[in-house]
């Protein structure tokens, strides 16, 4: 299991152990793919192609356009997603429901669609909103292409297909309600979900959570554990407490056994030279460091 270890810092600590994490993978995306979210590992969101300049910028024209429109009656007006590219592949995700497009990165031609149909998951989901997708391989010709749904499941599909790999969870999904270390008393559907990429590092997916919008005024939510699970067959490996239970480390700081109802402690996860950085906010800054499994 991956060893946490916890620091409380404060100001220009946060700040300066941030950089020197970050500054350890400044090669960039390389052989002209942006395979990650941020680029690469190093999450530079940079790549040193060169054949676009201050030159010939001038005469840069559209290549190719590709609308959601058919997707939903009524699409939505902006989107937050970043496409990854591998192997000339352009993979996204587009519209609230999170659908996964591939289309070929030379043509915009569309190659497959996944649609979730997550009924009620999707209708009370805390966060619709999206940012992308994850690529995984074996190097072998076993290429999937994994995110996190709105109702807060993960999926797993086949890269070239769009079909779900049926040997991951359940005919290709994890049901994250069910993983969850749950002390909330009540139902999660609409209290916790995903609004990121999930992050895949040494084969283990990592699923950072996003919680109902409120902040402190709705402390008593849903507990946001940082869950991490095999990337082939979806096996949970771990689960990383955001608040200490009782008996963990950093329990005995929450006073006053606010340990035991606050919630809302959210997690935004990148990945920096192999290892995966999270960040969380309480009353004061808390920067926790896992080391790669």
């Amino acid at each position: 299991m991956t060893r946490v270890l916890r620091q409380i810092c404060y100001g220009l600590l946060i700040a300066s152990s941030f950089l020197i994490l970050t500054t350890s993978a400044q090669q960039g995306a390389r052989n002209g793919e942006w395979r990650f979210y941020g680029g690469e590992l190093g999450s530079t969101r940079y790549s040193p192609l060169d054949q676009i300049n201050r030159d010939n910028i001038k005469d840069l024209k559209v290549a190719w356009t590709w609308k959601s429109d058919s997707l939903l009656p009524n699409p939505q007006i902006g989107s937050e997603t970043t496409p990854i590219m591998v192997n000339g592949v352009l993979y996204f995700t587009m519209d609230q429901r999170r659908y996964v497009i591939a289309a070929d990165a030379g043509t915009g031609e569309t190659l497959w669609i996944y649609r979730p149909n997550e009924g009620d998951r999707f209708t009370y989901a805390p966060r619709k909103v999206h940012r992308g997708v994850s690529y995984w391989t074996d190097g072998r010709g076993d290429e999937r292409i994994a995110f996190a749904t709105p109702g807060f499941q993960l999926v797993e599909l086949n890269a070239k297909t769009g079909v779900p790999v049926s040997s991951f969870g359940k005919d290709g999904i994890v049901d994250l309600f069910k993983e969850l270390d749950l002390d909330y008393k009540g139902d999660p559907m609409g209290k916790i979900g995903n609004s990121s990429p999930v992050v895949i590092s040494h084969d283990t997916v990592i699923v950072g959570p996003a919680l109902t919008p409120g902040g402190r005024v709705n402390k008593s939510n849903v507990k946001a554990d940082v869950m991490a699970f095999d990337v082939r067959t979806g096996k949970k490996k771990w689960s990383f407490h955001t608040i200490p239970r009782k008996g963990e480390p950093g329990y005995e700081t929450w006073l006053n056994g606010s340990a035991e109802y606050t919630g809302n402690a959210g997690v935004w996860c990148i990945t920096t030279s192999g290892t995966t950085t999270c960040r969380r906010i309480r009353s004061c800054s808390i920067s926790q460091w896992m080391e790669d499994p």
